[in-house]
């Protein structure tokens, strides 16, 4: 997947959270991001930027400065090499060896305000990149995905050309890329427009591709994904037991052992039976008066995240399909922004409560599960 995210860490990283959480539903293998506005005062290590089970690569602003900058997370168990031999600023090229394959992903960023000398040294650089890794000869896979800031009517049909769409067009085209991305993805109230693209040169490989909604409403970037045909196995989900021991009832569970008549229990049996008994007992009462449940676990999934924010981003989901369904009208428009907003307060009440209870029970060891 990409999205423009339009700063990591503003409003207290709340879009890196709302990433996590929606990537909790989505499982994506790779994470580009553009206009990061890190600079190097940030720290990839820092666990504010952290992803679990995702590695961090960054290429920031040429000038060190808190703008644009790219920055791709990928799955660490991904086979990945990443080539620095490339002078074009703020763009990531990955190469994935696959069995006796290889996949290049680029991500990279354009700015808006490139001037006309600018713009050009751009092209010179992309081109560059596309004689390394397009090899007619070996027709390596190739997705390359970025905020191009550029028009053209062959990419949405109701929008302009302009000369950076042009001329980006008439390069990729010369490589046999093809641009897979119809939709708007950068969308306000009263305009929207495709500058969030995705190339490939073979969109075989692509089973599934297209655009979902932006993950904070004050980000105009909609997210562009593609589900590529490559088959890697990572570990599985697996299931866990857990105990909501704040809401035992103590009272109940005191009561229950002491109504036992453990010397009639324990009468005329050896130890070892004595042991699985009153385990038996004690367990029996736990499940009683400790309510209890089943859980689905995956190691890369944060444990604030609840289903019902998940079931919040299905529905936002569900909102920006009617808004695209009912001709983009402002209403609708309005909706997904507030559905938006929901479930960036809901995830951060969730982070809050997790790292507040968390804090509370290493300063207070009576409130552990142990307690009981």
């Amino acid at each position: 997947m990409h999205w423009n995210i339009n700063s990591l860490s503003a409003h207290n990283y709340i879009k890196l959270s709302s990433l996590q959480a929606f990537n909790s539903i989505h499982k994506f293998d790779i994470i580009s991001v553009n206009e990061t506005f890190l600079n190097s005062s940030f720290s990839t290590k820092d666990p504010a930027l952290t992803l679990k089970g995702y590695k961090l690569i960054r290429s920031d602003h040429p000038q060190d400065l808190k703008r644009g900058g790219v920055g791709v997370f990928y799955k660490e168990t991904l086979p990945i090499k990443i080539l620095n031999i490339f002078n074009l600023p703020e763009c990531l090229v990955c190469e994935i060896q696959y069995q006796k394959n290889k996949c290049f992903i680029v991500s990279l960023y354009r700015s808006p305000s490139q001037d006309n000398d600018a713009f050009d040294s751009f092209l010179s650089e992309f081109e560059i990149i596309l004689n390394s890794i397009v090899n007619p000869n070996n027709p390596n896979h190739i997705i390359i995905v970025g905020d191009f800031n550029a028009k053209l009517s062959t990419w949405k049909k109701d929008d302009p050309d302009t000369r950076e769409g042009i001329e980006i067009g008439s390069l990729t085209s010369s490589f046999g890329l093809t641009q897979i991305i119809t939709e708007a993805t950068h969308i306000l109230p009263n305009s929207s427009t495709c500058i969030d693209l995705l190339f490939t040169n073979q969109p075989n490989i692509i089973i599934e591709a297209g655009v979902l909604p932006s993950l904070h409403p004050n980000c105009h970037h909609q997210i562009i994904y593609a589900k590529i045909n490559f088959e890697i196995f990572f570990p599985p989900t697996y299931h866990r037991h857990i105990w909501h021991y704040s809401k035992a009832d103590v009272n109940g569970i005191r009561e229950s052992i002491n109504r036992i008549n453990w010397d009639r229990v324990f009468l005329d049996i050896n130890v070892n039976k004595q042991v699985e008994l009153f385990n038996n007992y004690i367990m029996n009462i736990f499940y009683n008066f400790i309510p209890n449940e089943t859980i689905s676990i995956n190691d890369n999934d944060p444990p604030w995240i609840t289903e019902i924010i998940r079931m919040k981003i299905a529905h936002k989901n569900y909102l920006y399909k009617n808004y695209l369904r009912n001709g983009k009208t402002v209403p609708d428009f309005l909706k997904v922004q507030d559905e938006c907003k929901l479930v960036n307060d809901l995830i951060s009440e969730s982070k809050d409560k997790y790292y507040n209870r968390l804090s509370f029970e290493l300063k207070d060891p009576k409130t552990s599960p142990m307690a009981y």
